[in-house]
């Protein structure tokens, strides 16, 4: 017959065994996760969805606010990040607009829910909203 010390090593050793296993590798990114920016003031939309474990796709359509058709002039600025300009995104101006365009960098659906995000003409902020979850 087992003794009492034996029975408690045997259950804590189960027990540690138990929680290493569970607690060994963080659960995947769910693909398909999407989190959302409306900005009135531009008549526009972004949605960004997690396309695999560390990349997200962001894919977008501004209807008006666009004045001129330079490029290099229009930004988008993602909290407290440097801003990117139109060009730099592959995003084509079409007055008072934009073309839907698409574009896909590393991050995390969840990590960009609660962020603001900027369209910016030169320095002057023609809207800004918080992301949120879809």
């Amino acid at each position: 017959m087992m003794t009492k010390s034996k029975i408690f090593t045997f259950l804590a050793a189960l027990l540690l065994i138990c929680l290493v296993f569970s607690q060994a590798s963080p659960l995947p990114r769910a693909v398909g996760d999407k989190a959302v920016v409306s900005l009135p003031k531009v008549d526009g939309k972004i949605t960004f969805t997690q396309i695999d474990a560390t990349h997200v796709k962001a894919e977008g359509q501004l209807h008006k606010g666009i004045e001129e058709n330079k490029p290099d002039d229009y930004f988008v600025q993602l909290a407290s990040l440097p801003k990117k300009s139109f060009t730099e995104l592959g995003i084509k101006i079409k007055v008072p607009g934009t073309d839907p365009w698409s574009a896909s960098d590393s991050g995390l659906v969840g990590q960009l829910i609660g962020l603001d995000l900027k369209i910016l003409h030169k320095s002057e902020i023609l809207d800004s909203e918080k992301i949120t979850k879809a």
